[in-house]
């Protein structure tokens, strides 16, 4: 069965949309789910008397790199380099917007690019690149620790490897977390963008992407909308038809002039099938919808009005169009064409 989402705008539009619509609640997931692994779990809570980190995995993420939580020896110097105001612009487009423009879906793959560089291979910015260093050599554990080579190497990742474990007598984290070279291991910082970890399996990355191929696949089935500019929407072949049958239907007519209200309720009950995809954006534009990246099926109006329902009538009719042998009397709109006396009436006049 083919997925439905319907989408109720600002203005009182209706979309319905066909296809997967599901990124928006697996990003509200994403988010859920690294918040729920604490700083306790990720073994970052900050040193014993100094500044606590975030409570949890994605306050991490969102406080990556910034000038409160920058380290000393971080070549990553603001704000500007780290994903926090990144992921304010995406937290953003995930929880603000309904209908997605091509504007949008740009601005997605603007994301996506974003974050990919938070995985270049030997960047400073990739967490698989946090450095740490320690001494290279050691026996013993705790107060009993004995340094046999004080030479630095370098760990990368997460500092709690079994250096930290043996000096602090704290639990070492999983393996995977950190590693002597650059661009292999795979902390958390690194799963909530990447996932493919022990803790986050569908990173952030992940939900970006599925948005894309989501939002170039969709369809609007149907349009429910109040028309603007509606002398456009005569162009198509299902209005105008409609339109022409209106026309036949001498009941919705009085000496020529429409029973305005008997015709908004026979437009209204009726889907029009845009047919033509050149049409899309004269639907889209009497819709005040800006550029979408989906097609459309089918659409309806909504709280039609006797002067746009006089104007749909017109552009279809014209000045010439007759209506149960009465003249089409359109108010400001058509002009009656005056009734010639013949010269018989003229003779016998008195």
């Amino acid at each position: 069965m083919t997925k439905k989402a319907t989408i109720t705008l600002n203005n009182g539009t209706i979309v319905e949309l066909s296809g997967e619509y599901d990124f928006k609640e697996k990003y509200v997931d994403w988010i859920n789910e690294c918040k729920g692994i604490s700083d306790v779990k990720i073994m970052s809570v900050g040193k014993e008397g100094g500044t606590p980190k975030p409570a949890n995995l994605y306050l991490q993420l969102k406080q990556h790199v910034t000038d409160n939580f920058v380290r000393p020896n971080s070549t990553n110097k603001g704000k500007n380099q780290g994903a926090y105001r990144l992921l304010e612009e995406i937290d953003k487009s995930m929880t603000k917007k309904k209908l997605y423009t091509n504007k949008d879906l740009k601005e997605i793959k603007g994301f996506i690019r974003k974050i990919k560089r938070y995985n270049k291979s030997g960047s400073s910015i990739n967490p698989s690149n946090i450095l740490f260093t320690r001494p290279k050599a050691f026996t013993g554990k705790g107060k009993k620790i004995e340094i046999t080579d004080d030479t630095e190497i370098n760990i990368y990742g997460h500092y709690a490897d079994e250096y930290y474990a043996a000096k602090y007598g704290k639990k070492k984290a999983p393996t995977k977390w950190f590693n002597k070279e650059k661009d292999v291991s795979n902390p958390p910082l690194k799963q909530a963008l990447f996932g493919k970890g022990d803790l986050i399996t569908v990173g952030l990355l992940d939900v970006l992407e599925e948005a894309e191929v989501q939002l170039k696949n969709m369809e609007i089935t149907h349009l429910t909308f109040q028309p603007t500019r509606i002398a456009e929407l005569s162009k198509i072949a299902s209005l105008r038809s409609a339109v022409k049958t209106i026309f036949k239907n001498t009941g919705l007519f009085k000496n020529g002039t429409p029973k305005y209200r008997s015709i908004i309720q026979e437009l209204e009950r009726q889907r029009f099938v845009v047919g033509d995809g050149s049409k899309k954006n004269d639907v889209l534009d009497s819709a005040n919808l800006p550029p979408l990246p989906y097609g459309i099926e089918t659409f309806s109006f909504q709280r039609l009005t006797p002067r746009t329902v006089g104007t749909l009538l017109f552009a279809v009719g014209g000045n010439q169009q007759k209506v149960g042998g009465n003249q089409l009397n359109i108010r400001g709109k058509t002009k009656l064409q005056e009734v010639k006396k013949s010269w018989m009436e003229h003779l016998w006049r008195d």
